[in-house]
Order: structure tokens, then sequence, then C-alpha cells
């Protein structure tokens, strides 16, 4: 069995990198439990227990996805962990954080500035969404009508100002905003879970990681622990 350790921005990303694992694996073949890890000083935080799926003969894959509690944290939580996970058998750790409110122009600072001094007991990679993990929903074409069977490609082209089908959404420096005003999408849980439960994932896999970089990147390292 392999275990993964995913330590995600907030709980948009958790959500989401949890229904995306659960999608591109088979279910019963993976068991995700996630955590949150909240206050306390660098490097003493606090590690609170949210929801574990229990290990079956049949599974394969073991994931840990952490809500690291704000973009600044992910670094910080993984150092903080990477000892232990190694302790505890873990093969592989991802980060993933947004850019925004960064500009595009601090993209590959941040970038080089983020594996810098991650241990290499263990595989680790931070992913930074260009420029949220919301422009992936966004590029995500398929799942407009679900939200809204009014909402055909056109409309949304032209609310987002670019062709979502075809084009990089890593162009657009707040795609949050855009899918406000396309489908008044906001952070709140009800509303991400309604999104995430509406994405086509094999799109997302086979698709909108051609146009999207930062997504490509996600789903690389994710392969690279299948035989």
């Amino acid at each position: 069995m392999k275990k993964v350790a995913l330590f995600v921005e907030g709980q948009t990303e958790q959500i989401f990198a949890q229904k995306l694992i659960e999608q591109v694996i088979s279910p019963n073949k993976v068991t995700v439990t996630t955590y949150q890890l909240r206050g306390g000083a660098k490097y003493t935080r606090n590690l609170i227990l949210l929801k574990m799926q229990s290990v079956t003969q049949q599974t394969d894959y073991c994931f840990a996805i952490y809500d690291c509690g704000g973009d600044s944290k992910v670094k910080d939580d993984i150092i903080e962990h990477s000892q232990s996970m190694k302790q505890k058998g873990f093969s592989l750790i991802i980060g993933l954080r947004d850019v925004y409110p960064k500009k595009q122009d601090e993209i590959a600072f941040l970038r080089k500035q983020l594996n810098f001094g991650l241990s290499a007991d263990i595989p680790t990679h931070i992913v930074l969404a260009v420029t949220e993990v919301e422009a992936w929903f966004l590029a995500e074409e398929n799942h407009y009508s679900k939200i809204d069977a009014k909402l055909t490609l056109a409309k949304v082209n032209a609310i987002a100002g670019i062709d979502v089908s075809k084009d990089s959404t890593e162009t657009i420096d707040h795609p949050t905003k855009r899918l406000q005003h396309i489908y008044k999408y906001t952070k709140n849980k009800h509303k991400v879970h309604r999104v995430v439960n509406a994405l086509d994932y094999a799109n997302l896999y086979i698709n909108v990681r051609q146009r999207n970089n930062s997504l490509a990147e996600l789903f690389t390292h994710l392969d690279s622990i299948f035989p």
C-alpha cells in the first residue's frame, strides 16, 4: 500500500483534492483521511482529525490531506511533519497552494523559494495553483450546465474574457472573481462542494491539464505513484 500526504492551503483545496483522488483512483482502492492544522507557533501546530476512512484488504493507496489554514503555512507544515511522514511509511508529499494575491511576475521567485529547504528524505513537491485552484474550476467547461442549465459555453466565455475550453485560465489574475460573475461562486463550504461535485474529472485529467501547466504538474506528481 502506498501512502501519500497532501498539505493544502485551505478548505477549498482540501475538498477538491479529496474528490479528485476519489475520481482518479478507484474508490474501493483508496482511503482518504482529512485533517486541519491550526493555531500554535511555527512548528508547534495543533493537529485536528476531521474524517478517517477505514483501510481494507482492497486498499492500495492511503492519502492524508492536511488543511493548513493559509498559503503561508503550507511549507512550514510540510517541514514540521516530513520526519513523522517518513516514519509512518509515506512515499510522497505534495503541497498545494495558490499564487494569489501575488502577481504573475512573482511566480518564478515564489516557486524557487517554496521548494528550497524541503526534506530530501521523501520526494516532496509544492505545486502552485496559478493563480488560484479556481482557475482549474474555470477551465473545466463541462460543469457549467450542471450548475445552471442556462450557462452556455458562449455565455461563460463572454464573462471570463477567454475561451475557457481552449485557452489557459492561468492568465487570469483572480479566477474566483470570474466564477462569482458566472454563477455567484464563493468559498462557502456548501458552494465549493456544489462546484467540486459538478466537475468532470476525466476532462480535467485528459484535456484541462494540457492547457493549464499547474494542473498538469499536480497530475504528474500523482501519476508517479502508479505502477
